[in-house]
């Protein structure tokens, strides 16, 4: 009896670690069934993949198993070892509605090609986007039907995910390049064709949009003769870059208009090969136009600036921030001798009177550190050696951000007004003290004059020496001003201070500061000094318990107005007096008469209250915003 045959095994021989697999695997529950049974059609095909290092499966037989060699293995990723022999539907049920028209097409014997074919797997537990290029053949077996499919593949995920990277990085820089604020092109060759030009490019060149493939001669021929075509000829021959620095063109940036006379900083960069050859030129640059017109603009205004500061009445100066001075005019060196090198800088500070030269230069160096004007008096040294007085101010120059740029001042020689001024502080004096003599000698004579009146009419010859002195009072108020004006609140103080004197005596005096002239600070002065003296003798001063609010405000309604109140609180019983007194015509005369105003007096029973309605000029006051009290 003959030993019946076993079909050998050596088709799964070798097959690295799927071979070991295929010979270990249990396949008698396998749709396939047992390898020694298996058809020599799919022993071939598998004898091929599984010596191949190609990534490389088989689906076959009804249910499509699924066999695959060590290549495609990775592919598998976290789905290895399990699918072997599993139906091919279940080792890619999520690609099978993607991949299943493929397969049957392979089944009904149509070879398939595809390339970075893009599948979303799922091969190590969660959802990733992979890419193959792969076919799938068709296998028949001894009938000569199709029993399964054979498909060579490999994974191009990583390529695919490059190439993308790539042209999104290409993409990117190309938007860069489009907008570049520098213009930018290159050029090709020889004769400096145009391969790439970006938006600020065209920009420069004006109405042409068509440049790309023709050569520089070619789309800018209105540039022939200034000397950039030879430039970039000797740029491609010496590959040595060019650069340029407010270079001058003359470009047609319009059609069919005239040419216009640009600016513009370029460089012409060679590009080489491997081998080093120069294959084109790269330019950049910035279209600089409006920079050097600025500039020019700003060279033109320097000089001027410079001509009219050395052509002033007055001696001109310009520092830098950190207080060095960066000019000064012809003026100063003529009035002092220096030199720019001897002047500029901090030397200027040499020709300052040694006396002054410490505070004023402090005086500035806080100037210059708060950014602040600057006002100051100082002596300097003429060129013969002589000092004069002058008056130095400057103020801060910003930028148009804000930027500190330093100070610009002026120097004046003022030494003849300070003699004027002086002289007329002398005048003034000595007239003051006349003045005061007058009063004096009229007091005299007054008292002896009234000396032989009765008793009775001591009190007339008193009221008559008290006005001379709220006169004399209002005189030193205004001559420590130089008679150019006093402080309202200055003035009432002066009247009423021998008032104030008395403990007993209270007087509020409230309301803002304001500054008058001659004429209506002596009027207020008496008028004050006759309400002051009437309260004394007869209303609210004549007791302990009496007040005296004295306020005022200003009001513009059609012109500025001086309301100057006088009120009288918790003094005797007032009625009013059957006669009017001299005081009361001396407060109406004054007002009146010498300024133009109007008064209400008025004899109320709590107290007597005036109210002063007084017209301010243009030049009767300045009324600051805030209150003395």
């Amino acid at each position: 009896m003959h030993d019946r045959l076993v079909p050998s095994l050596d088709f799964l021989t070798g097959g690295g670690e799927m071979g070991a697999l295929m010979r270990a695997h249990d396949w008698s529950s396998s749709p396939l069934g047992l390898p020694e049974h298996w058809p020599q059609s799919l022993r071939a095909v598998v004898s091929l993949m599984l010596t191949s290092k190609f990534p490389m499966f088989i689906a076959w037989g009804p249910q499509l198993a699924f066999l695959y060699n060590d290549g495609y293995r990775p592919i598998f990723g976290a789905k290895h070892p399990h699918a072997l022999g599993l139906p091919f539907h279940e080792v890619w049920s999520e690609i099978w509605h993607d991949i299943e028209p493929l397969v049957t097409k392979a089944l009904a014997g149509e070879a398939t090609y595809h390339e970075d074919l893009h599948l979303v797997m799922e091969r190590n537990g969660y959802p990733e986007d992979t890419w193959y290029t792969f076919s799938y053949s068709p296998v028949r077996d001894e009938t000569g039907g199709i029993a399964g499919m054979f498909c060579a593949c490999t994974e191009t995920t990583h390529e695919v995910k490059s190439r993308a990277a790539l042209r999104e990085e290409q993409d990117r820089l190309r938007e860069l390049f489009q907008q570049a604020p520098g213009f930018m092109a290159m050029l090709r060759g020889r004769e400096h064709v145009f391969e790439l030009a970006n938006d600020a490019y065209l920009q420069l060149v004006g109405h042409r949009r068509d440049i790309i493939g023709k050569s520089a001669r070619e789309a800018l021929p209105e540039i022939e003769g200034q000397g950039f075509f030879e430039l970039l000829d000797n740029v491609y021959a010496t590959g040595q870059p060019f650069v340029g620095r407010s270079v001058r063109v003359g470009l047609q940036r319009k059609p069919e208009s005239t040419v216009e006379e640009r600016f513009v900083d370029v460089i012409y960069q060679p590009i080489t090969d491997r081998e080093g050859r120069t294959t084109g030129i790269f330019a950049e640059g910035y279209d600089v136009t409006e920079r050097v017109q600025a500039e020019e603009s700003l060279r033109e205004s320097e000089a001027r600036f410079r001509n009219l500061a050395d052509h002033a009445p007055v001696m001109v100066w310009v520092t830098e921030p950190d207080g060095t001075c960066a000019y000064l005019s012809r003026s100063w060196y003529e009035f002092t001798g220096q030199t720019p090198e001897t002047g500029l800088g901090f030397g200027w500070l040499d020709a300052v009177h040694p006396d002054d030269r410490s505070w004023s230069g402090e005086m500035f160096r806080t100037g210059y550190a708060k950014q602040e004007p600057i006002r100051v008096e100082y002596r300097l040294r003429r060129a013969d050696g002589t000092y004069r007085w002058a008056i130095d101010a400057a103020a801060p120059r910003f930028g148009e951000d804000g930027t500190y740029l330093g100070h610009v001042g002026s120097v004046l020689d003022i030494t003849d007004r300070k003699q004027i001024e002086e002289h007329r502080e002398l005048l003034i004096n000595e007239l003051n003290h006349r003045v005061k003599n007058t009063l004096t000698i009229v007091q005299s004579m007054a008292s002896q004059s009234l000396k032989q009146m009765s008793e009775e009419n001591r009190p007339k010859v008193q009221a008559f020496e008290d006005r001379l002195f709220a006169l004399a009072r209002a005189h030193d108020v205004l001559t420590r001003e130089n008679w150019e004006g006093a402080e309202l609140r200055e003035i009432i103080n002066e009247v009423v201070e021998p008032y104030l004197r008395q403990k007993t005596k209270h007087i509020e005096i409230e309301g803002p500061r304001l500054r008058l002239i001659p004429r209506i600070a002596l009027a207020i002065a008496m008028a004050i000094h006759e309400l002051a003296t009437n309260a004394a003798k007869y209303g609210a001063l004549s007791v302990p318990s009496g007040c005296v609010f004295i306020t005022w405000t200003v009001t513009s309604h059609n012109a500025p107005h001086l309301e100057l109140r006088w009120q009288e609180r918790d003094g005797p019983p007032v009625s009013p007096p059957t006669r009017r007194g001299f005081g009361t015509r001396l407060i109406e005369r004054s007002l009146a008469t010498d300024v133009g105003g109007n008064v209400r007096l008025t004899y109320e029973p709590a107290g007597v209250v005036c109210v002063m309605d007084i017209p301010l000029s243009d030049e009767g006051g300045m009324l600051e915003h805030h209150t003395h009290r």
